[in-house]
């Protein structure tokens, strides 16, 4: 009974309870909504043509042999592909030079080939009928050094595989993996 006299007392009077409390929530909730990042994420459009840019630089750079290291930018030193016997010999004693082409004219020579940026460096040797060739592979995939002569197999990265021409004549060879990487002996 006591219950349903304060319920009756209580019937009349608003005590604003539930506005002052649903203008809190909604001030809140505003608050929080203010407070939110918003990131708008990149376009599919901008993410492919970023994508194939870095694919299309990457492709051209290993392929056409640009090198960006700094070294390659120093212009004091000659590169390291013009580097060769004949340079390194023209600084040294002439009567040693002689000497040393003297004693290894008759000696079989290993000649180096390498394989890097899907080419043979260099695309064209020529040796005498004894001289061994040598094919390093210093690109990324596997290639091989393939003739009607001569097969190489799989030439994994950083290791090298030998030959030894015995007869004279051209030897045209090429990357089974790789068709259009083509180079030649020349055996005299």
């Amino acid at each position: 009974m006591i219950s349903s006299s304060l319920e009756q007392h209580r019937q009349g009077v608003d005590y604003e309870e539930g506005t002052d409390v649903q203008n809190l929530h909604a001030a809140i909730r505003r608050d929080e909504r203010d407070l939110q990042v918003r990131i708008k994420p990149f376009s599919l459009w901008v993410m492919v043509v970023c994508g194939l840019t870095i694919f299309f630089v990457g492709f051209c750079s290993s392929r056409y042999a640009v090198n960006f290291s700094a070294a390659s930018l120093d212009s004091t030193s000659p590169p390291q592909s013009e580097l060769n016997p004949q340079t390194v010999q023209s600084n040294a004693n002439p009567a040693r030079v002689a000497q040393s082409v003297g004693a290894e004219a008759d000696t079989p020579a290993v000649v180096h080939i390498v394989m890097k940026n899907m080419k043979f460096d260099p695309a064209t040797i020529e040796v005498k009928s004894g001289d061994t060739v040598e094919w390093t592979n210093e690109d990324i995939t596997p290639h091989t050094a393939t003739s009607a002569k001569f097969d190489s197999a799989s030439i994994e990265p950083e290791k090298s595989w030998r030959h030894t021409f015995t007869e004279p004549g051209s030897f045209p060879y090429n990357c089974t993996f790789h068709p259009d990487m083509k180079a030649a002996v020349l055996v005299k």
